[in-house]
């Protein structure tokens, strides 16, 4: 005896036949093959316009995948990309904006990103961590730290950097020829000055913040016990506990190296 091989075409098209062979109704038909009312009138409708060949399945892949866009665009995504080599998929996507381009998503932009090799494939993630350094109200312990930074014309500058320790919103920035203990307290003070004063306040051991490795005072320190607030330290040779400010930094100075100096107007 040989068995007939029956495709999902025919199935479908006994489906459909049912009607017409024993004449009841379309609602009883799809109860009994368990498909909705919906799918019935969908292929019978393709039925009536191909034949046979309309009952057979159809790929499910989109007419335009989501993650394919024009060759010339993705041309520039790659051109940014090795132009700015720390711009991600978020920030070219924000610049194509910006230059009158409507973009494709973040996803697509990252896709484009790593289908050109321009994505290291990243190391295995540590777990993630289950308590947050930060204090639990504004105003509790702001952070203070200079940091040098070298303009366009090489002149050397130094930027003393508040901020809130909860919220990590900067609350002032104060540049000046050399970090000097003056150019910590005008910071410290422009930032007072908007936003009230402190509990504490987190530095690290350098000479214009704090004397204690060197068995002294220094004026700031003088200054911030004069107003009730209190001074703590990091440990040495440990930048971690600035980790706040420490990342701000790194942060500016890439954006600097990335935009650098301001055109003439």
């Amino acid at each position: 005896m040989v068995l007939k091989v029956v495709t999902m075409a025919e199935l479908r098209l006994e489906v459909l036949m049912e009607a017409e062979r024993t004449g009841l109704p379309v609602a009883e038909i799809c109860r009994r093959y368990e498909i909705s009312r919906q799918t019935y009138y969908r292929y019978r409708s393709r039925y009536l316009a191909e034949g046979l060949p309309g009952l057979e399945d159809r790929s499910r892949r989109p007419d335009h995948p989501g993650n394919q866009i024009r060759a010339d665009l993705e041309v520039r995504i790659v051109e940014m990309r090795k132009e700015h080599p720390r711009w991600g998929a978020r920030r070219i996507r924000a610049e194509l904006t910006r230059a009158g381009v409507d973009p494709p998503v973040v996803s697509t932009v990252h896709q484009v990103l790593v289908r050109n090799g321009l994505v290291a494939a990243r190391p295995p993630r540590r777990g993630t961590a289950k308590k947050r350094f930060e204090r639990e109200i504004a105003n509790d312990l702001w952070q203070i730290d200079a940091t040098r930074i070298v303009l366009a014309d090489n002149t050397e500058v130094w930027v003393v950097d508040v901020i809130d320790d909860h919220s990590r919103y900067l609350l002032a920035a104060e540049a000046g020829p050399a970090a000097t203990g003056d150019l910590a307290w005008d910071a410290f003070e422009v930032a007072a000055s908007r936003y009230g004063l402190p509990r504490q306040v987190l530095s690290d051991n350098g000479l214009i913040f704090t004397g204690r490795l060197h068995g002294t005072e220094v004026a700031f320190e003088v200054s911030l016990k004069d107003l009730g607030i209190e001074l703590i330290n990091s440990a040495p040779y440990h930048p971690q506990t600035l980790g706040k400010l420490e990342r701000f930094h790194r942060t500016v100075k890439e954006w600097l190296t990335d935009e650098g100096p301001a055109e003439d107007a």
